[in-house]
């Protein structure tokens, strides 16, 4: 079993931060990863989490992510604004995520890795 290190930062602009549950999927050259739940209330403005992501294998040289929300029971669905999504790699290869824009609904959104500006 390997494991990803995954650090999420939410944006502090004003209303940013989600009550839903937030799941990503790694997507790398050999193989993706489970669709996995980022157990946390810390996606408040500002906040710099991390989560750790098990896979059986190397998902090799990764290529995107998948992100997802789903709302609480009881609560309404809201929107979130995440900066970026960091991930370093069980080799020590360190990826950039850049999202930088308000995620609203519970689709899957797909960002690729790179450096934003």
């Amino acid at each position: 079993m390997v494991k990803y290190e995954v650090t999420v930062t939410t944006s502090s602009l004003l209303h940013a931060t989600t009550a839903n549950n937030i799941f990503i999927k790694l997507v790398g050259s050999d193989g993706e990863s489970e669709r996995t739940w980022l157990e946390s209330s810390d996606f408040y403005l500002g906040a710099v989490s991390t989560f750790s992501v098990s896979c059986p294998t190397s998902l090799g040289k990764l290529a995107l992510i998948e992100v997802d929300k789903k709302p609480l029971p009881l609560f309404p669905q809201d929107a979130w604004f995440p900066n970026k999504v960091e991930v370093r790699s069980p080799e020590g290869d360190d990826y950039n995520f850049p999202i930088y824009r308000w995620i609203a609904d519970s689709e899957v959104q797909l960002f690729r890795e790179g450096t934003g500006l």
